[in-house]
């Protein structure tokens, strides 16, 4: 290269200062052969060309779009209109879809922090009865014989399928007991399915879904565990029902409202104990 077409070169130093870069950007650029110095001295400086600068500008461009740097390679190799149309409409389609998860995961947000809301003021150690429209019920069966490991294995799978298929449970899954073996036979830990309320009536699951139906029902929200109060929850139960002339007509139902997401003291864990009522007296 002659004196008088190196003096229209820039240094590797005077390239990267036109656009904010770093030397080592250049260096890397050329190892990977996106943008390669169109001349090296003997005493080792890089020299690039008008040229270069102009390719530099495309990269740089683009890179502040984030666009891979294959993508980029490729481009530059193969520049045109609708090439460079086709490079923004791909990173388009990835900024939608960024969008997108960005919303669930702000949807997720809100439905947490309106559940933990609507938790500030629960009438806990009460029996409220009340009537509940018909909910849908999502089911995992088959629970009684099964050892700890099983059925922790099978809380998971219940709540991989119908709640989350992107990394968050965003609502807690409950377990049902038998009505004769919670009031008559005392199995109280017996449980026999996983549950979970589902919102959607329509689309593919895995787990089946029956209706709870509408009706009146009697509710206990507690603090602590079921295990550990089993027993005290069954007879407070049954001494409401017969004090107010109620008789069961669903088996029970358990569902955790605020446990080891938001308490490491199991004795500040708060739960729900609900089942369907009906009234004995003879009008």
């Amino acid at each position: 290269m002659n004196k008088i077409s190196l003096e229209n070169c820039f240094t590797a130093g005077e390239l990267a200062s036109l656009f904010g870069i770093s030397k080592q950007t250049l260096l890397y650029y050329d190892r990977i052969k996106l943008l390669c110095p169109d001349f090296i001295s003997d005493n080792g400086y890089r020299h690039y060309s008008i040229n270069q600068y102009l390719d530099l500008e495309i990269i740089v461009n683009l890179r502040s779009l984030n666009i891979p740097i294959s993508d980029i390679k490729e481009y530059l190799e193969h520049r045109n209109k609708s090439e460079f149309v086709k490079q923004l409409e791909k990173k388009r389609a990835e900024c939608q879809s960024i969008i997108k998860e960005n919303e669930r995961i702000m949807a997720s947000i809100d439905f947490i922090e309106e559940n933990m809301a609507q938790h500030k003021n629960l009438p806990l150690g009460q029996l409220p009865v009340s009537c509940r429209e018909e909910r849908i019920r999502r089911l995992t069966i088959g629970l009684s014989t099964d050892n700890g490991k099983k059925r922790i294995s099978k809380f998971a799978h219940h709540s991989q399928i119908v709640f989350h298929n992107r990394g968050f449970i965003n609502k807690q899954a409950g377990w049902i007991i038998d009505q004769k073996d919670f009031f008559e036979n005392g199995n109280y830990n017996c449980s026999q399915a996983f549950f979970s309320f589902s919102e959607h009536q329509k689309g593919h699951y895995k787990t089946p879904r029956t209706p709870l139906p509408m009706g009146l029902y009697l509710e206990l929200y507690f603090k602590g565990t079921y295990a550990a109060q089993a027993l005290q929850l069954k007879e407070k139960i049954y001494a409401f029902m017969q004090r107010n002339d109620f008789a069961p007509c669903s088996n029970i139902y358990v569902l955790p409202i605020e446990n080891h997401w938001l308490n490491e003291d199991i004795n500040n864990y708060i739960n729900l104990i609900f089942l369907q009522v009906q009234s004995t007296k003879i009008v």
